[in-house]
């Protein structure tokens, strides 16, 4: 009974860390969200208006390397790298952000149609376990940054 009670001591002292261990997860924010309403309050995003977005024309470019490429992805759910969705009483489009290591500010290109395009720059905070956006662009004006009271990235466009 004895060598019983010192081997389970023994495992029980020796299973005891004291190191630190790292987290293993990986923490990737680079989206943001965007609602689009007409000069008349119009939900360009929702289907049933007849005035909507054609969302099938809708294309995002990420500027890399010097080059604009265009953003597709065919294994991917939303293989353009956005997605349209139904929030509360609107339809929102979430972006996923260009987070190219490449770049100090990397670039975004919203082409909603031939002719209206939008330009999202993105600073990021980089460490080895996440890529956390810090501010955000929309056409050379400032329109989110993280902070203590940081609500989630999201801005009304008007169109």
């Amino acid at each position: 009974m004895k060598n019983l009670l010192f081997f389970i001591s023994f495992l029980t002292l020796v299973s005891c860390d004291n190191s630190e261990t790292p987290e293993s997860a990986f923490n990737l924010d680079t989206a943001i969200e965007f609602s689009v309403f007409n000069s008349s309050n119009e939900d360009l995003l929702d289907p049933a208006n007849p005035q909507s977005i054609e969302i099938s024309k809708i294309k995002l470019f990420y500027h890399v390397d010097g080059e604009k490429k265009e953003v597709y992805n065919q294994n991917l759910s939303s293989p353009r790298n956005f997605r349209v969705f139904k929030h509360e009483h609107e339809y929102r489009i979430g972006i996923n952000l260009n987070d190219t290591h490449t770049s100090e500010k990397p670039v975004t290109y919203i082409q909603w149609n031939n002719t209206d395009t939008d330009t999202l720059e993105v600073v990021y905070s980089r460490t080895n376990k996440s890529v956390l956006k810090s501010k955000v662009w929309l056409n050379g004006t400032q329109i989110w940054e993280r902070g203590n009271n940081t609500i989630d990235a999201y801005k009304k466009l008007i169109k």
